[in-house]
């Protein structure tokens, strides 16, 4: 049994890449909004702190870069595939997705915070340092996993539980 170390290594950057604080926290918002005017405006809020911080392009990259990882992984594939393959993945849909995890640990007033914060010089600096982040991240999360299955490869070999590689 072979693992793919770039499914290791996807993984544990996409665990990494996205915004840290998110999954670092215990949820704050417990309670459902008691309007729908008010999860609304949560979510109108929670796409500007998107807008602001350019997730939009930085799943944009991620999945640029992801594609190019699957294309060294198997140059046998045509571009022909990795093109209609990337017309498939929609960086609106992966934005969408993350927008209840935001809603769920953080508040309105957190997010109306954050967005000051990010319009703030330091906030500014941050997003625009957030991709070079972003990629050395990805990059050390992809060394990582891949180091990491080696080594749990050769354990699972060493006891006996799956044969060597030919």
């Amino acid at each position: 049994m072979k693992i793919n170390f770039l499914f290791v290594a996807v993984v544990l950057s996409l665990v990494t890449t996205f915004n840290r604080a998110a999954f670092a926290q215990t949820p704050t918002n417990t309670i459902a909004p008691s309007s729908n005017a008010q999860e609304i405006e949560k979510t109108n809020n929670i796409k500007k702190l998107f807008e602001i911080t350019g997730v939009k392009d930085i799943s944009r990259q991620i999945i640029t870069q992801l594609l190019n990882d699957f294309k060294s992984t198997y140059p046998q594939v045509p571009q022909k595939f990795w093109d209609n393959f990337a017309a498939e993945i929609k960086s609106d849909d992966i934005v969408t997705e993350i927008v209840p995890i935001y809603n769920k640990y953080f508040t309105n007033e957190e997010i109306k915070q954050l967005i000051i914060f990010y319009q703030t010089p330091l906030g500014k600096k941050t997003i625009t340092v957030l991709p070079q982040l972003y990629q050395e991240s990805y990059d050390v999360g992809k060394r990582y996993g891949i180091a990491a299955a080696q080594r749990a490869l050769k354990k699972l070999e060493a006891e006996g539980y799956i044969r060597p590689n030919q």
